[in-house]
């Protein structure tokens, strides 16, 4: 009789679909006020929200236990951060629980980042830019983009923090070869492009007021910086660009950019605000030093 009742329960387990979580789950308790998802992902869209200080009850648990799936007071269910629960018993006893939803390709096609110990998150991916956050030993985030094709430096975001970390200082699950390469706009603090939508500078060069040597200087450029091509003059002899705080004028030979992306700027036009990108306290982010092939340093006096 006893081998009658675990074999009918052995059925009806195997029988509940995928997705399905246990009905009564665990207690646990918000320590900060976040967004409810449907689904393991900050790109899914939001259902709800929880604020510190109210429990949950906790029904399932992605992959690596990143995402747990949630029922609110309300009856609703949906996913929050592992990270930001307290917990009354060990989650790792609820059953695995599918993603839902579309736009995240799945669990599998989140990676985050676990911290070793305290590390430094920059306003950009190099050790010059900023420190602007902390990450404490253990702590979790998402990453959401890497610099480069050889993943020196990860932006990542948690509920708390948003910014860029060294990839030897943490810990990464998943794959960030499948995230995409962005760099900081030279011309925005706040905005992420594709590396091909910046051009970097071939000497250390003046930016002028008018595209003419003879206009004055409101800044100088550092050779090897990134700057954000804005505009050209009619002949495409001279680029209005972005750099920091700074907006001017310099000779397109200075720049390494090919004819074809010359062409494809607009025409500098006098009634477009271009300052409006431009952020004072933006900070331009510097390529990670290659050990085996170093930058030269450029000593001469400004060009342009």
């Amino acid at each position: 009789m006893i081998g009658k009742l675990l074999a009918v329960a052995l059925i009806a387990l195997l029988a509940t679909p995928a997705g399905a979580a246990q009905d009564d789950g665990i207690v646990a308790t918000l320590y900060q006020t976040v967004n409810v998802r449907s689904g393991p992902d900050t790109r899914f869209e939001i259902v709800g929200q929880v604020s510190v200080g109210d429990t949950v009850q906790v029904v399932g648990r992605g992959d690596e236990n990143r995402w747990l799936y949630v029922r609110l007071a309300d009856g609703a269910t949906g996913w929050i951060p592992s990270f930001l629960l307290i917990f009354e018993e060990d989650p790792t006893v609820l059953p695995v629980v599918s993603a839902t939803g579309e736009g995240s390709g799945g669990i599998d096609a989140i990676v985050t980042v676990v911290a070793y110990g305290q590390v430094n998150v920059r306003s950009g991916p190099s050790i010059t830019n900023d420190v602007i956050a902390q990450l404490d030993v253990a702590d979790q985030a998402q990453v959401l983009a890497r610099n480069s094709e050889r993943n020196d430096w990860l932006y990542v975001e948690n509920a708390a923090l948003a910014g860029w970390v060294a990839y030897f200082t943490v810990q990464v699950h998943g794959d960030p070869n499948t995230l995409p390469v962005r760099v900081p706009d030279a011309a925005s603090s706040d905005d992420l492009v594709a590396p091909t939508a910046l051009i970097r500078t071939r000497f250390n060069t003046r930016l002028h007021s008018e595209p003419m040597l003879a206009s004055s200087v409101p800044g100088i450029v550092p050779f090897d910086s990134p700057v954000t091509p804005l505009a050209r003059n009619e002949d495409g002899e001279w680029l209005y660009v972005g750099y920091e705080a700074l907006l001017g004028w310099a000779v397109t030979d200075l720049f390494v950019i090919t004819p074809e992306q010359v062409a494809r700027l607009a025409l500098y036009s006098p009634d477009i605000d271009y300052a409006e990108r431009a952020t004072p306290n933006a900070q331009t982010p510097e390529a990670t030093p290659d050990l085996a092939s170093p930058t030269p340093e450029v000593t001469e006096a400004a060009v342009g």
